[in-house]
């Protein structure tokens, strides 16, 4: 299970290289897009609905909405959403429900979005650094909280909803996401600010542990252990990548604000 899953890693991380390194803000943007997409594929038939039932289709509508379509947020066309939305019960007789529905659509607006935020944080001013800080402040914070759960044991984090998680290992995610965002800094910038980077890198290991347990939890409510089998040791898109969906409009919304004169 452990060859498999740094395998799956490193295959992922491949391409996540190649696209950041090599290609230019719309290959980024595809990439982002495909990954979404899978996704919310993931999430809606993990609620109950298959990959190509009209629900599922509607939600891929709405991904693309909010990815590329830079009107998506205006009030008339988020009424619209809703509005179709709600009329899935009644045009599908209540075989699609008012629960199944509204919760598929709102996690389509996280992924979404989610998706977004890493599009835009590559079109920033030095996007390279901020989206590899992001990325980086993720995975370590992933990589640590597994190794140092391991390691350190101790008292569960929050068992109801992750049995596996512990304490330990998310103090050794939070303190590992720091560290690796100040390292990035140190590295794309002559004079960075060695604490507002490790703030900022502690705060998007917070956040990514946060969306990985809201996963977590709309899992056990489905009872599936995996959002899918794509990825070996991983299990589906959605459970690489929820904390960074999760983290990302943060990540924006903190850099953007700050204009980067915290950080350098």
């Amino acid at each position: 299970m452990l060859t498999q899953r740094i395998w799956s890693a490193f295959l992922a991380g491949f391409i996540v290289l190649l696209a950041i390194v090599f290609g230019d803000v719309w290959v980024w943007k595809a990439v982002v897009f495909v990954a979404t997409v899978i996704c919310v594929g993931e999430f809606t038939v993990m609620l109950g609905a298959t990959w190509k039932s009209a629900l599922a289709l509607w939600v891929y509508l709405v991904v693309i909405a909010v990815e590329w379509w830079p009107h998506w947020h205006l009030p008339i066309a988020l009424e619209a959403m809703v509005a179709i939305t709600l009329l899935f019960p009644v045009a599908w007789r209540n075989r699609v429900t008012v629960s199944q529905a509204g919760t598929t659509f709102v996690g389509a607006l996280y992924i979404g979005y989610g998706g977004l935020s890493l599009d835009l944080l590559r079109a920033l001013p030095h996007g390279q650094m901020w989206l590899w800080l992001v990325l980086i402040a993720v995975w370590t914070t992933d990589t640590a909280a597994y190794f140092g759960g391991k390691l350190f044991k101790g008292n569960k984090l929050w068992p109801d909803i992750s049995p596996k998680k512990t304490v330990s290992g998310a103090i050794t995610g939070f303190v590992a996401a720091a560290l690796s965002s100040v390292i990035v800094g140190v590295i794309s910038v002559p004079r960075p600010h060695v604490l507002s980077l490790a703030l900022l890198g502690a705060v998007i290991s917070v956040i990514s542990q946060l969306g990985d347990l809201v996963e977590s939890a709309y899992k056990r409510s489905a009872g599936v252990k995996d959002s899918g089998r794509l990825l070996p040791g991983h299990g589906g898109m959605l459970d690489r990548v929820d904390g960074l969906l999760f983290a990302a409009p943060f990540a924006l919304f903190f850099i953007t604000a700050a204009h980067a004169r915290w950080f350098f």
